[in-house]
């Protein structure tokens, strides 16, 4: 039987190397953020995310047409403010998406072992 946690006040205590919640939330953040600027995690390598793919089997293909259109656009300063929510849309799709999963877990895990 153990007694690593018994009434010594270190039940907050985690092996070395695990990750903590605020590793978790990094990792899914920087993963989140690699995807929209680069289109996929990982930004080089081999892709193990890809969001034309997400976006395709997950969005209405009437918003990417509509985002094309402002991207032809001449005047995309009118076109700013639904881009810019169209982005925290996708953003908070791929969080609920992402979180938990093994790209994040395994992320947090580097991070985790960087703070020993």
């Amino acid at each position: 039987m153990s007694t690593q946690n018994e009434a010594h006040g270190d039940e907050d205590w985690k092996d070395a190397g695990e990750p903590t919640a605020r590793h978790l939330e990094l990792a899914l953040e920087n993963i989140v953020e690699c995807i929209l600027d680069h289109g996929g995690y990982p930004a080089q390598g081999r892709r193990q995310f890809d969001l034309y793919d997400f976006l395709s089997e997950n969005r209405d293909p009437s918003y990417a047409m509509e985002m094309y259109v402002a991207a032809m656009s001449s005047n995309t300063r009118a076109f700013e403010t639904r881009i810019e929510r169209e982005r925290k849309t996708v953003e908070a799709m791929l969080i609920d998406h992402l979180e938990g999963s093994k790209w994040v877990e395994d992320l947090a895990d580097e991070y985790a072992a960087e703070d020993e």
